[in-house]
């Protein structure tokens, strides 16, 4: 019998190398060594320096506090240094006799900057520059880095000129441009910080890949559809002029902005970036980049892709195994949200549910201690569960139950609905309105069975909700949960089921903010009656002390112009004016640039005006709804619609080989859309209004409607007109366009 060639030991030693994730390569921006550890080493450092300065003056001149220790040591060296130029020069005599180490320099320098002092390290290089000390670079450096990271353009660029001159290294370049990026606001375009990149590319020294990355990253998180288009532009241009094969952190900065944020979502160009990452260049994936992947997939809404968003999930945790069959990545707080955002977009409630499950499963293991860090429960996954409960539609329907005992010729309730549902269309549609309509209208709505409350007790069951009460009874028992594990001083606002036994505490890291709230209360709208709606509208927020957002209005305008014939219509007139009274202030404030609550925008407001257009006209007043039109109109003219922001010199589409600006663009002007559009009016929003004012032969406010919809259009056309023939503006006659957007 042969012995084997290798003994078991040997076989495992070769499979955990062979298995092994290699590590990432580090950066500038990552390779930092143990701050505590180098902050201990340079105080030594500097301690050491001071007594051997002091040590003919005694220990009691030597100060304990650090700014003046390095102060004393700096007077010292300025001392001897100037007394050694005075001889000769200070470079042949420091040379052999050196007053510092390189690292004693790099200490000081270090503690400098440390203290935030910048006047005293430019003078401590100043000094190592006199005496010919090694390690120039990295002080030089170092003092940079204090300028950027304060965004001090002024000092970076006055330094850059005194100690460094007009060629400075790469990573001199990449501080210069951080300093630009780092002096700016939030939402602000980065003009400044762009036209050094470009002049720098001009003068033959192009930045580095992280430069690039920095810039790129800058203008996704600007959130404005100019400033993502001028980010993908960068990075074909970066390629074309500079760096051609980016690394995997670039990689996954632009598959995560191929998510939907601005600009419309590019699941395609992930998942090429992807292939073209991994296979063709044969970079490792990363954790993120895998996220982000599955991010752009899953936020596409198309089930092609959020079945393959599902798949590149599997491919995470089973592809890159160890030895052992651990995975190297596991999904984090980010992975879990996206395929809940894409299980919930395409109406898979059993994922949704499934996957909460497994969250909660990280959590019992972490308590078990079979898990080091496990992603935990919180609002942004709740909201995205309600979200999915709000878009599920069960399979019962009461009024396609057929009662027992009814004789086969009889009409099916089905039919019925059918009828009830379809009559009222045609009548819409014709704009005629009958009065014997609407009274069997207002009789079959109060005989339509209203929405049973949740019961008191609900189980989590393998089978999905059958009904619109079971969908309450789980929502209502999630909530109730997340109430008493997360701030148990809270009452449930409404009728909540009790908490399943059975169900682990892990709700406690859940917070109760605006947006899960808007979530909660959105399963409401769905599925549980209008008057039970509302009351948790008014009850929900008070309650539990949370301020409601933009959101929250729109929500519930919304809600009410779906309101059903009959009572409810009048009820849901009646609490739209309530909402809309508390709408109104808010939306003078976002007019006047004041303070306003969280995502207020045009495109909110048209969403606001049209649900507030709509019931009125649903419930008959026709002339309220048409002087609504006229307040609105009165807001906002069209002629502000024909007012097309500048364009920048950057987006400047003229071919060029050379220039201070993108020389290859991915994305055209016409592919770039124009988020800064005011709020307007089209017929879609009117159209309801239209309708009853044809029915009523209302030719005046009919002549009104057609004026204001045909001049919002041609407005609207006008602008986009503009914005194509528009011609660049220098960077100062633009300054902060796209910032001021915002709050435009």
């Amino acid at each position: 019998m042969h012995e084997p060639a290798f003994s078991e030991t040997e076989l495992v030693s070769m499979y955990e190398e062979l298995l092994a994730v290699q590590p990432r390569p580090e950066t500038w921006d990552s390779a930092i060594v143990d701050p505590e550890a180098q902050q201990r080493a340079d105080e030594a450092a500097l301690m050491g320096i001071v007594r051997a300065l002091y040590e003919l003056e005694g220990p009691e001149t030597i100060p304990s506090d650090t700014r003046a220790q390095y102060r004393s040591a700096i007077n010292k060296l300025r001392e001897i240094v100037g007394a050694v130029e005075s001889v000769g020069s200070p470079q042949e005599i420091l040379h052999d006799v050196p007053v510092l180490s390189p690292q004693e320099w790099i200490s000081l320098v270090r503690t400098c900057v440390r203290e935030q002092d910048g006047e005293a390290a430019e003078t401590v290089v100043s000094l190592m520059k006199r005496s010919g000390a090694p390690e120039l670079e990295e002080a030089l450096n170092t003092t940079l880095d204090l300028y950027a990271d304060r965004g001090d353009v002024g000092n970076t660029e006055r330094f850059i000129a005194t100690f460094i001159g007009q060629s400075p290294t790469e990573r001199q370049r990449h501080l210069h441009i951080k300093a630009h990026l780092r002096s700016l606001p939030p939402k602000t375009f980065p003009s400044d910080a762009l036209q050094v990149l470009h002049d720098y590319e001009n003068r033959g020294l192009p930045a580095p890949m992280q430069t690039y990355t920095r810039a790129i990253n800058h203008l996704f998180h600007i959130r404005s559809a100019m400033a993502e288009a001028q980010a993908w532009d960068l990075f074909a241009h970066m390629r074309y002029v500079a760096h051609p094969e980016p690394d995997a952190f670039l990689y996954t900065i632009m598959i995560n902005a191929c998510a939907p944020h601005v600009l419309e979502p590019q699941p395609a160009r992930a998942l090429d970036l992807w292939t073209e990452m991994t296979v063709d260049k044969g970079i490792e994936p990363t954790a993120d980049a895998y996220t982000a992947v599955i991010c752009a997939c899953a936020r596409s809404g198309q089930k092609a892709y959020v079945v393959e968003a599902f798949r590149l999930a599997k491919q995470m945790l089973d592809g890159h195994r160890d030895a052992y069959g651990n995975p190297a990545f596991r999904p984090n707080q980010k992975t879990f949200c996206a395929l809940l955002e894409g299980a919930k977009r395409v109406g898979d409630l059993a994922k949704v549910r499934w996957i909460l499950a497994e969250i909660i499963s990280e959590s019992l293991q972490a308590a078990r201690g079979d898990l080091p860090s496990p992603v935990q429960v919180d609002d942004r996954i709740m909201v995205h569960v309600f979200h999915a409960y709000t878009a599920y539609k069960p399979p019962f329907k009461r009024s396609a139950t057929l009662v027992v005992g009814d004789t086969p010729n009889a009409p099916s309730s089905s039919s019925s609905e059918t009828a009830e549902t379809t009559a009222p269309n045609r009548h819409e549609s014709s704009g005629e309105v009958s009065p014997s309509l609407e009274a069997q209208e207002a009789a079959d709505a109060d005989s339509q069975p209203r929405v049973p409350q949740a019961p008191r007790a609900s189980h989590f069951t393998t089978l999905l909700p059958q009904s619109n009460a079971e969908v309450l009874g789980e929502v209502q028992a999630l909530f109730s949960r997340i109430l008493n594990d997360a701030s148990p001083s809270h009452t449930a606002p409404s009728p909540s089921a009790g908490a399943d036994s059975t169900m682990p505490p892990a709700f406690e890291n859940v917070r109760l903010t605006t947006p899960l709230l808007n979530a909660y209360l959105s399963a409401h709208y769905m599925h549980a009656s209008f008057d039970d709606a509302v009351e948790l509208y008014r009850t929900l927020f008070s309650k539990l002390g949370v301020e409601k957002n933009t959101w929250t209005y729109v929500d519930a305008l919304e809600r009410c112009g779906r309101a059903r014939r009959g009572p409810e219509r009048k009820f849901a007139l009646q609490f739209a004016r309530e909402v809309w009274q508390e709408w109104q202030p808010l939306e003078d404030a976002w007019r006047r640039g004041l303070p306003h609550p969280e995502g207020m925008d045009a495109r909110m407001v048209e969403r606001a005006y049209t649900a507030m257009i709509r019931i009125l006209s649903l419930t008959g007043n026709l002339r309220e709804g048409v002087e609504l039109v006229r307040s609105f109109v009165a807001r906002y003219p069209p002629d502000v619609v024909k007012q097309a922001a500048p364009k920048p010199e950057l987006r400047s589409t003229r071919t060029a080989l050379q220039g201070a600006r993108p020389l290859v663009r991915l994305l055209t002007p016409v592919e770039v859309p124009d988020d800064r559009v005011p709020p307007l009016l089209s017929f879609q929003e009117v159209e309801s209004l239209h309708h009853r004012l044809v029915a009523a032969r209302d030719g005046e406010s009919i002549r009104y409607l057609k004026w204001v919809c045909m001049s919002y259009a041609g407005a609207l056309k006008r602008r986009k007109e503009a914005v194509l023939r528009a011609k660049p503006q220098p960077a100062s006659s633009t300054g902060n366009a796209d910032g001021e957007a915002e709050d435009a």
